[in-house]
């Protein structure tokens, strides 16, 4: 649904661009310079992430989700500690999602299921050609081909998944529920929302979709998959974390900002 003939030379073209970037990423940071603690958002939603790259899990009763993989070697152990600290453990996932196909986020992908998972791993066709031909025989198996408008029930939970290319071309964004002490909170998970391409039509892409996220109703809470703990406003996580452990009952929950959510859109 998303790669079609027709535009077959175009995409191949972006597909060298974006893999420069990629092969610039090869040597991860030092992890003892990233690492941080990984917390508990809301009651089925958890940050398992370096001080820059997010990864994420969500729970639910039928089992676990994972999203993106962060880079690979040390960065695997790292992750699946991070989430036995939690009291979620890694045999548990039943899905791994890789929102785009950059390095950061796909790495640790192929030793996850050589080593720790039998997960269904899933991406969209344009960023899963990325990964398999930056890594060769070493890219991990394509499961699940993602396109625009599909759905993944877990459980519970129902994820919604949109086609959001502009930082690679194949990034997903998800819009799905999460609960703060059993209330009900929409959330937007947007898979890449800096622009990495300076071609005209795939800008007018970008920016559509931005507006098309806006007519979204009832969202409340926007997640970024780069938790940058320098940034300012939603990409800092980590201020709001701090926020979250101090919160008192009654207060309102960091994350729950509709009106900074629309407030990011028009950024």
């Amino acid at each position: 649904m998303f790669y079609h003939s027709h535009n077959r030379i175009f995409f191949m073209a972006c597909l060298f661009f974006w893999l420069g970037i990629s092969h610039a990423q090869r040597q991860p940071p030092v992890l003892s310079e990233m690492a941080v603690e990984p917390f508990q958002i809301f009651d089925n939603f958890y940050f398992v992430g370096t001080g820059d790259v997010g990864s994420y899990v969500m729970k639910t009763d039928a089992g676990l989700i994972l999203i993106d993989t962060l880079y690979g070697m040390e960065y695997v152990g790292y992750l699946v500690e991070n989430m036995r600290k939690l009291g979620l453990d890694i045999s548990d996932t039943k899905y791994v999602l890789i929102l785009q196909g950059h390095w950061d986020h796909y790495g640790g992908a192929r030793e996850l299921q050589d080593e720790y998972t039998s997960a269904v791993f899933g991406a969209a066709e344009e960023d899963w050609m990325m990964i398999e031909s930056d890594l060769g025989d070493r890219a991990p198996q394509r499961d699940l081909v993602i396109e625009d408008g599909d759905t993944l029930t877990l459980g519970e939970l129902t994820i919604h998944f949109e086609h959001t290319p502009g930082h690679t071309p194949g990034t997903i964004s998800m819009r799905f529920p999460v609960f703060d002490n059993g209330q009900r909170h929409e959330v937007h998970f947007h898979g890449g929302s800096a622009l990495r391409s300076d071609d005209p039509e795939v800008a007018r892409r970008f920016l559509a979709d931005f507006e098309r996220i806006k007519e979204i109703p009832g969202i409340e809470v926007q997640i970024s998959n780069h938790a940058r703990i320098h940034a300012q406003g939603v990409d800092n996580i980590f201020e709001r974390a701090e926020r979250l452990a101090a919160r008192q009952p009654g207060d309102p929950h960091p994350w729950v900002a509709p009106d900074e959510f629309e407030a990011w859109l028009d950024e």
